[in-house]
């Protein structure tokens, strides 16, 4: 049986995310939906005081590549989020009112940190200078690192009922 054909083109770059198929990936997409407004205050918001609010939730958002008449599908991210609040703009020296999106990647395990940060760094080609960048998963060992290449991470923490653990 021949291979599946790339559909987007991360696939093309051979990037192929298995996480999409697994459901454990699902639960923690889940979780992320659920507690969307902790995950924010305790990354991207944690220094910024002033409240937010969310605008938008999507699951499974399609970054574009459009240049005049050409479209394609360069991936899907897990998780976007539009939220708004107040931030503070240096050439104003002042807070503003402003909308800004999160790109919100849930992975089950990271295998391949390249793999991830390419992968990242794709989706960033392709999208607006305002937009946040954040990696869920479970393993926090390369929080640090993600951190110093300009993505937030949050670490999916299991649930204390043991029944509920994958």
């Amino acid at each position: 049986m021949a291979k599946p054909k790339a559909k987007t083109h991360l696939q093309k770059l051979v990037f192929l995310d298995t996480d999409k198929k697994n459901s454990k990936h699902d639960i923690i997409q889940i979780w992320v939906y659920e507690n969307i407004e902790k995950i924010i205050s305790d990354t991207i918001m944690k220094k910024n005081t002033h409240p937010f609010e969310i605008k938008d939730i999507r699951w499974e958002h399609q970054v574009m590549n459009i240049n005049g008449r050409y479209t394609n599908v360069v991936g899907f991210i897990d998780i976007m989020v539009r939220f708004k609040s107040k931030f503070y703009f240096h050439d104003t020296d002042e807070y503003e009112d402003f909308t800004k999106q999160i790109f919100i990647e849930v992975k089950t395990e990271i295998p391949n940190l390249g793999a991830l940060i390419r992968q990242m760094r794709t989706y960033q080609a392709y999208e607006r200078n305002d937009t946040y960048y954040l990696i869920v998963a479970p393993d926090d060992k390369f929080k640090k690192l993600l951190n110093d290449q300009g993505f937030y991470f949050y670490k999916y923490e299991f649930p204390k009922d043991p029944t509920l653990l994958f």
